[in-house]
């Protein structure tokens, strides 16, 4: 008589978390390998009907996320409420292109 080959269980979580890992690996590298964004420093001068996030979003565009530039924007130039009016002159860090 012969004997039933033992059927092998497939752990399948445990294959797509080998197969994750050199997709992290890489992600990791070109994150590590990216240019660092080189900003430098300008003034603006608020128009009617400009927004902070307007202002914050001209001066880098994609590169980077828009909040933190605002949040820059609210503590350089001492915005306790975040209202901004035309005729306002603006520190801004802006991105170099």
């Amino acid at each position: 008589m012969k004997k039933a080959k033992k059927r092998t269980h497939i752990r399948w979580d445990r294959v797509i978390a080998v197969a994750m890992i050199p997709l992290v690996l890489a992600c990791i590298y070109f994150k590590a390998v990216e240019e660092p964004i080189e900003y430098y420093d300008t003034t603006v001068l608020v128009q009617e009907g400009d927004t902070l996030w307007g202002i914050a979003k001209d001066a880098v565009g994609e590169e980077v996320d828009v909040r933190d530039v605002v949040r820059h924007m609210i503590l350089n130039n001492n915005l306790k409420d975040g209202v901004i009016h035309p005729g306002m002159t603006l520190k801004v860090k802006a991105v170099k292109h």
